[in-house]
């Protein structure tokens, strides 16, 4: 009778463990799933870039337009929120018919964009929260800590970002102009806004 009894709790104990172990085993594929599916990593897309606005002092609205482009972007996505994202742009490529060439040549000079010292432009996204982007900005070898109002729209199979600002270039140090804000007011309106306009509207694939 005891050795009955001792083969029914066995069989009871061994029939609890499979089911624990096989519960066990579910939850851990669940888990592993769920943090697959929550982690996305994506690639900007190629030909992608940057607007870039200009204007002199005087002028009411910006007269000089440009594009630079993006050589390289990626983001990581986790939960459904980009939580990093580091972007090269290629400011050698700063060129279009609305800018002057003696203007580009200016702009990629040591007065302004040093292309041949600092041929990019890099942002590190540290976070994204309530529709604000927030990271470090690097040009021509100095880091500015910037935020500026994005839109992001994410799926599985794309991630669209959408982005409208100004940037005060002053920040960088560029010796036109500085020397121009040294100026009077009056001689001041002549020369270059340290105030640019920047937009973008990037699409990027994800890489897993």
């Amino acid at each position: 009778m005891n050795k009955l009894l001792s083969l029914s709790l066995l069989s009871v104990i061994l029939v609890f463990s499979s089911c624990s172990s096989s519960e066990n085993e579910a939850m851990e594929e669940s888990t592993t799933s769920e943090t697959v599916l929550s982690t996305l990593n994506y690639k900007v897309d190629d030909n992608e870039f940057v607007v870039w606005q200009a204007k002199h002092n005087e002028d009411t609205e910006y007269a000089y337009q440009s594009q630079v482009k993006i050589s390289d972007g990626s983001i990581m996505v986790e939960g459904g929120k980009v939580t990093k994202a580091k972007f090269s742009i290629d400011i050698a490529s700063l060129a279009d018919t609305n800018l002057p060439k003696n203007m580009i040549k200016h702009l990629r000079g040591a007065d302004y964009f040093n292309v041949i010292s600092y041929p990019e432009i890099t942002f590190y996204v540290s976070q994204v929260v309530n529709g604000e982007a927030k990271g470090t900005l690097t040009v021509v070898g100095i880091d500015k800590k910037i935020n500026f109002p994005i839109s992001i729209e994410i799926n599985e199979e794309s991630l669209n970002a959408k982005a409208e600002f100004d940037l005060d270039m002053l920040s960088f140090e560029f010796p036109h102009l500085v020397k121009t804000h040294q100026k009077s007011p009056e001689k001041r309106k002549s020369g270059p806004s340290n105030i640019v306009h920047i937009s973008f509207d990037i699409s990027a694939t994800p890489l897993n």
